[in-house]
């Protein structure tokens, strides 16, 4: 999965897939060695090419990294190519909101028939031991629920349809 990190004004662009080898990760094209040495709740240690870091995820857009604070904005990288793609792609009659990692159902906010605007909260996916509220990317109506609180998903499942 790539993304796209702002933070103080830069922007990267962070790239981590699965391997035999654990988590294989780059930043701006160049590999990181990173190793989970332990992750409770919202607090993580983990090794970047052989150096300590203590993580403490304080809200969605603020992290902790060894007692500094930096305001992280965290951009799944398909939303800006979707944006550009141009008005006609975007405002499609249905909208399917996608798992974008595997994860569990761990609350749905919304019920068929309810009216949504833009960056409503819809549900929540836990994964990787974080909440994760997805929104909805535009105004509609909750069209169909696909899943239900305590469901695994995979990535690419559809969870909402929006229309």
């Amino acid at each position: 999965m790539a993304y796209l990190v702002r933070t103080d004004g830069r922007e990267f662009k962070v790239d981590i897939r699965n391997a035999e080898e654990g988590l294989v990760t780059s930043v701006n094209g160049e590999r990181i060695d990173v190793a989970i040495i332990h992750a409770a709740g919202n607090r993580l240690m983990l090794i970047v090419n052989n150096e300590p870091f203590s993580i403490i995820l304080e809200s969605d857009r603020r992290i902790i990294v060894n007692a500094e604070t930096y305001d992280v904005d965290l951009i799944d990288e398909r939303i800006p190519r979707l944006m550009s793609a141009g008005t006609g792609a975007v405002q499609k009659r249905e909208v399917a909101l996608k798992a974008v990692m595997p994860g569990l159902v761990v609350e749905v906010n919304v019920k068929p028939g309810d009216t949504v605007r833009a960056g409503a909260g819809l549900l929540v996916v836990e994964a990787m031991k974080m909440q994760n509220e997805l929104k909805s990317s535009r105004d509609g109506c909750v069209k169909i629920i696909h899943v239900q609180p305590g469901q695994t998903v995979n990535t690419g499942d559809t969870l909402i349809t929006i229309e």
